[in-house]
């Protein structure tokens, strides 16, 4: 951090010897000439012409002698004003060096506060990172109408029905085939109303498109877990046979959360497009808006089988249904906090519905 230090010592000896070289040099010519005036004065005689001769003899002596006099202080000048010239410029290599420490200093320390700034925003950014994480993981609670995350593990186990799952926590089980069929995943609800639910219809976000044809809603779609709808020959399938009874869960945008609870739950054959068969005794705190749809068949945009004449209750309402003519209640419609009729409805609500979830057990 500090410039090399100029020889001072070197020039301060060479201008000594310089001094005492001229000094001597002095010494020797004025001793010289005092010689050789002493002995000219001796070899002379006392004549007027000798005398004239001798005086201006002298004279030049002293005229020589004067101007190494004047010399000898012009030089021990210069070697004074270089002197104090290297007094300068140490005193500013000195402040020079002053500066360039102070500078690396602040340098250092300027370092070390970006290095700490810098790792506090690594740190703040990670802190906004986990932040938007926890904001998620609490919408999708708040969307959960107890509150908890939809388990997203699945189990490696096969099961029959949702009340064989013999597990603490809900989560996505492997179904045994049907009639000899492909085994199919399910999510099997086992904290809620004592367990052993097993949900076939979920909605919460909008993420997933319910305005189908007949064919996906035969089949089924979405994520099992997320937001799906299971298959309607699916379902057939399994409350074909024995008794099975219905939940329904709503969760308005107000963070509202009822439900409706239905004894028995049941459709027809495909041939009888899938109609609500079978809906038992309501219980619950949303109202009874399913019964108006009891022994209706199902009706997409593309199979329309309500009642209502000349009119597809699916394309009117962009959803899917056991319509009538045309409905009171409407789970598959648009996700939207809206007071529109093309919204998710269930009657007992201002607006629509942000949570649906349609579960079923067998008795």
């Amino acid at each position: 951090g500090q410039f090399p230090n100029v020889g001072r010592g070197h020039h301060l000896v060479a201008m000594a010897s310089v001094n005492k070289l001229l000094l001597s040099l002095l010494v020797v010519l004025l001793g010289t000439s005092v010689l050789c005036i002493e002995d000219l004065a001796e070899t002379i005689d006392d004549s007027p012409k000798a005398t004239l001769g001798l005086e201006l003899m002298e004279e030049k002596m002293d005229n020589l002698q004067f101007s190494f006099m004047e010399l000898f202080v012009h030089v021990k000048e210069l070697g004074e004003l270089f002197t104090n010239n290297q007094r300068t410029i140490e005193q500013n290599q000195l402040e020079t060096n002053h500066l360039m420490n102070v500078l690396e200093d602040r340098l250092a320390a300027n370092v070390s506060l970006i290095t700490s700034y810098s790792k506090q925003i690594l740190d703040y950014q990670t802190i906004c990172a986990n932040h938007d994480e926890i904001r998620k993981e609490l919408s999708a609670m708040k969307s959960h109408p107890r509150g908890r995350l939809t388990a997203k593990t699945k189990s490696p186990r096969t099961i029959k029905s949702c009340q064989e799952a013999n597990s603490p926590t809900s989560g996505i089980f492997k179904m045994a085939g049907i009639n000899g069929g492909d085994s199919f995943d399910v999510f099997c609800e086992l904290e809620s109303f004592d367990g052993g639910w097993l949900v076939f219809q979920q909605r919460y976000n909008g993420s997933v498109d319910f305005y189908r044809n007949w064919m996906a809603y035969r089949n089924g779609f979405g994520d099992v877990g997320g937001e799906f709808w299971l298959g309607l020959e699916k379902i057939y399938q399994l409350t074909k046979e024995g008794t099975w009874e219905l939940i329904v869960e709503l969760k308005d945008f107000h963070d509202n959360y009822k439900y409706a609870r239905y004894s028995e739950f049941g459709l027809g054959t495909e041939r009888e497009k899938y109609a609500l068969s079978e809906l038992g005794t309501y219980s619950g705190t949303a109202g009874d808006y399913l019964e108006y749809h009891k022994g209706m068949k199902f009706t997409t945009s593309d199979n329309d089988n309500d009642v209502d004449d000349g009119d597809n209750c699916a394309e009117i309402y962009n959803g899917a249904w056991w319509f009538k003519d045309c409905y009171k209640s409407h789970l598959n419609g648009q996700h939207a906090d809206s007071a529109d009729d093309t919204a998710i409805k269930w009657p007992n609500t201002d607006s629509g519905l942000m949570f649906t979830r349609m579960m079923i057990r067998k008795v």
